[in-house]
């Protein structure tokens, strides 16, 4: 089976960015791409939680891709140069969790398409760190951000 095309692929942004703040279907997550999937003819393997072809690379993930998180935590810790910080701990996929990718950068600073989010059923846009970084800028400000669980990456197909 082709992948979707980058065109196809914004057909699926748009189908669950017009449904923003709505509950779609029975609210779960993969409800949202899978309902996307029928109403634009993609195709749907057999098994469950799969939803194309594996994407082997993050620097490969493109919009439209789907992610399937299994218990994923993101810790972003921020520590000032006064000794003072800061934590954050970002949480997908209990066990698992399924998104729409909607841009990525190089940082891995992601903004994903997704419902049954902190208890929230409506379809939402929210950003998510995906890589594992460390830095200090220039005024001495040093980030952290740790990952652990695991995600795996779908090309959806025609």
């Amino acid at each position: 089976m082709p992948d979707v095309t980058a065109e196809q692929a914004q057909q699926l942004i748009d189908y669950a960015t017009q449904r923003l703040g709505q509950v779609e279907g029975n609210g779960e997550c993969w409800t949202l791409v899978n309902n996307g999937f029928q109403h634009l003819g993609f195709s749907k393997p057999a098994q469950t939680y799969r939803w194309g072809r594996v994407i082997q690379q993050l620097s490969q993930a493109r919009a439209g891709d789907v992610f399937q998180f299994t218990q994923f935590r993101v810790t972003v810790r921020v520590e000032e140069s006064d000794g003072s910080w800061t934590e954050r701990v970002d949480t997908r996929g209990a066990p698992r969790h399924t998104a729409i990718l909607e841009s990525v950068d190089a940082d891995g600073n992601a903004s994903f398409l997704e419902s049954n989010v902190n208890d929230d059923r409506n379809v939402q846009r929210n950003g998510l760190r995906i890589r594992t970084i460390n830095s200090t800028d220039a005024n001495g400000t040093k980030t952290t951000v740790t990952i652990s669980g695991s995600f795996i990456i779908y090309r959806p197909q025609t």
